[in-house]
């Protein structure tokens, strides 16, 4: 049964270190318009969605004609309602193929991707627009996987360190503590491997932020005092995660040098665990819908790896602080040794394997993608690091632990078994080494599972003998596509007359909008349209119309964010300048304490720390900008509207004619034409500011006047609603 139990133990490890969690990178799904599209009219503006949340102000499209000129508005912005859009605005464009280049930088560990694709407009050769390919890549930079490694490495140290004493190495001691000499209890080496290993993560951290700040612009390495840096540190969710990290890490580098105490060393190991959590922020996991399990078991997988990785580092010390020892007593302390050893990592590969396992089914997916992605490749490369390991842990599982334990127990010496065993433990540190620096580098690639996040607004009710379940996709303001599935007793409603979708806002001076579904058959129902066009609560109601049966009411009810900042938005800035604070503080506080000279303590401890917090508190006091342009303080109530109407007919009629095609008589007369604003009208594809904002001042690169000093605000606003009301509708 002993034997059994062992080779499931080895067979767990296995299945563990075979899978690793997945991080973040921002990769393209798809856009509109869609790579290699041939458009009959120029669009209003670019979308492109990507599989992870983006950092806005970092990430970016541009938009080239064949000439290699920009001729997009330079407007790319990160929707707030919906962190995975990123959109453009175009100018009207005339008949030709077109180059959509963009940049995306992760929100959630920083990784930069970059693409491009082309489209045509109009009539267009056909061969130019396949001569121009769609692309994508991802940075790979060495500075970070460095970085990476050593973090890795250093946190597991740390960790390990109070594990292996705690459950190892001052049990193991009982025995013979007596005979013992304080250099053999405690190595001095431990010491300096646990100072290293804080200046080994502060080092980590250095090249870990100017590497995160490089990658913004595709480059290896950014200056400290590069716009770069402070937009990485000052401007993103990943540099207050960053912040933190530094925060800790002064606080371990403060227990560690200051006079010793008893809760000191669980301060200090509570600061990596808290640290680990930090990595565990910024991995894939975090990108999930639902994160907090995915987060907390992506923890647990640092914690069991650190604590096997870190208590090889020393349990190998510790053995060769036992040379000291003499005869039978070093067999002894030797075997328990390694009998508890393995027992603590059989359970920290226990959990390892749980959770390496349950990472697996949420981001690796197949085992097609295992063997056609990169990600996969280096998985492979992975394992074989993983089965060397797991060869050596068997080597001293079945062989060398039973004969030390026969030894002891018959008051042998066994020297040779011993140093043999200790040039085990020298080969499993340098393939735990190459074994992170796999999972660096497994960090920096694209997951072989990619599911893009989903905005999708979903509801079932019941009503009469119908379930009734409705999708609303992609969920946002602006144009959707709405569908309606039927059911009775599970099995698909076919005999429906009319399926109805009325929408009705929370203003209660906007009359609601209806519009009949199509049937698709297997009880669906759909249709596409801009009916959620403002910002707030919509109640959605489902009216299904059958032949002899009373007609059935559902009602769903959805809240559409408003566009602009959202509230992770404007909490992050205050964390930042509070985690600035803090940093300073600590750092002022150990040079305070640790340096000796005046000098040092007040010009390389106080001074900084001054300056850090000062800088924390000006940060703190700045205005935040909460909106994304000016918010339409006027209802688009029917007063409102036909305002606009007779403002449009006055000004508008004679460039963008009647319905807003840009086919007025004047307009037929200028080069470029006027735009076609039934496209630019859609909701969700300029904000309400925007379009003000254009009606201002003019459209960048067209004949439109400015009509600020013409038009009041409120007629301006008013021209906005009106406009909204020549997007195409879908019967």
């Amino acid at each position: 049964m002993k034997k059994r139990l062992l080779s499931l133990a080895v067979a767990l490890i296995y299945c563990a270190w075979a899978v690793s969690p997945a991080y973040a990178h921002a990769l393209f799904v798809r856009s509109n318009p869609a790579p290699n599209a041939i458009l009959a009219k120029s669009p209003a503006q670019v979308e492109i969605y990507f599989s992870e949340t983006l950092q806005p102000g970092l990430s970016s499209i541009s938009v080239y004609n064949s000439a290699g000129v920009a001729i997009d508005l330079g407007d790319a912005r990160v929707d707030s309602a919906d962190a995975t859009r990123m959109t453009v605005s175009l100018r009207s464009l005339p008949d030709g193929v077109y180059t959509v280049s963009w940049k995306a930088i992760s929100a959630t560990d920083g990784h930069f991707t970059t693409g491009s694709f082309p489209f045509a407009v109009g009539n267009v050769d056909t061969a130019a627009l396949a001569a121009a390919q769609q692309s994508n890549s991802a940075t790979l930079p060495v500075t970070a996987l460095i970085a990476k490694w050593l973090i890795l490495a250093a946190l597991a140290l740390l960790v390990g360190q109070v594990a292996f004493a705690t459950f190892v190495w001052n049990p193991a001691l009982k025995s013979g503590e007596d005979q013992l000499a304080a250099e053999v209890r405690e190595p001095p080496i431990w010491r300096v491997l646990y100072q290293l290993s804080w200046m080994g993560f502060l080092i980590a951290w250095v090249f870990g932020v100017l590497s995160q700040a490089g990658q913004t612009n595709g480059n290896e390495l950014a200056w400290p005092w590069a716009a770069e840096t402070s937009q990485v540190l000052l401007g993103s969710r990943l540099g207050l995660i960053w912040l933190v990290r530094l925060g800790l890490a002064l606080l371990g580098i403060w227990l560690v040098q200051s006079r010793p105490a008893g809760w000191k060393r669980w301060a200090g190991f509570a600061t990596g665990l808290a640290l680990l959590f930090t990595i565990s922020l910024s991995s894939h996991a975090a990108t999930e819908a639902h994160p907090a399990l995915p987060v907390l078991a992506d923890w647990l997988h640092l914690i069991g790896m650190s604590f096997w990785f870190g208590s090889l580092a020393y349990l190998f010390t510790g053995l060769r602080g036992f040379r000291a020892v003499e005869g039978t007593l070093r067999t002894r302390l030797i075997s328990i040794s390694i009998a508890r050893f393995s027992m603590m990592a059989l359970v920290s590969v226990g959990v390892v394997g749980i959770t390496g396992l349950y990472a697996a089914t949420l981001r690796v997916g197949s085992l097609d993608a295992l063997e056609t992605t990169l990600y996969g490749h280096i998985l492979d490369i992975k394992q074989i690091f993983v089965a060397a390991l797991l060869l050596l842990a068997a080597v001293n599982l079945f062989f060398i632990s039973p004969r030390l334990k026969r030894d002891r127990q018959s008051g042998a010496s066994n020297v040779p078994l011993v140093a043999r065993f200790e040039n085990i433990v020298k080969g499993e540190i340098i393939l735990a080494c190459l074994l992170l620096a796999v999972v660096s580098l497994l960090t920096y690639l694209p997951p072989a599972k990619i599911t893009p996040p989903s905005t999708d607004l979903t509801g079932s009710a019941s009503a009469n003998d119908l379930d009734v379940d409705i999708t609303i996709s992609p969920g946002h303001i602006g144009q959707n596509n709405f569908t309606l599935h039927l059911s009775s007793n599970g099995q698909p409603v076919q005999s429906v007359k009319e399926a109805v979708l009325r929408f009705t806002p929370s203003q209660n001076n906007i009359p609601p909008s209806e519009v009949q579904l199509i049937a698709q058959g297997n009880g669906d129902f759909v249709t596409q349209g801009s009916y959620l066009s403002l910002p707030g609560n919509w109640q959605v109601q489902a009216i299904v119309r059958r032949d002899q049966v009373f007609d059935a009411y559902a009602n769903f009810n959805f809240s559409l964010g408003a566009p602009g900042a959202n509230i992770e938005d404007a909490i992050t800035p205050r964390l930042t300048a509070g985690a600035i604070i803090l940093d300073g503080l600590l750092f002022g506080i150990l040079m305070f304490l640790l340096a000796k000279k005046p000098l040092l303590r007040y010009g390389l401890g106080v001074l900084p720390a001054l300056l850090l917090v000062g800088m924390g508190i000006v940060y703190l006091t700045s205005p935040i900008s909460t909106t994304n342009g000016q918010a339409n303080p006027i209802v688009p109530d029917a007063k409102s509207i036909t305002a606009g109407q007779a403002l449009f007919n006055n000004y508008c009629v004679p460039c963008h004619g009647l319905l807003g095609k840009g086919d007025g008589p004047l307009g037929l007369t200028l080069n470029p034409r006027p735009a076609d604003l039934s496209y630019h009208a859609i909701p969700g594809i300029h904000t309400d500011g925007q379009l003000f904002e254009w009606i201002s001042n003019g459209f960048p690169g067209s004949r439109m006047p400015a009509f600020k000093t013409r038009l009041s605000d409120t007629d301006r606003w008013n021209l906005v609603n009106f406009l909204r009301t020549l997007a195409p509708k879908q019967p």
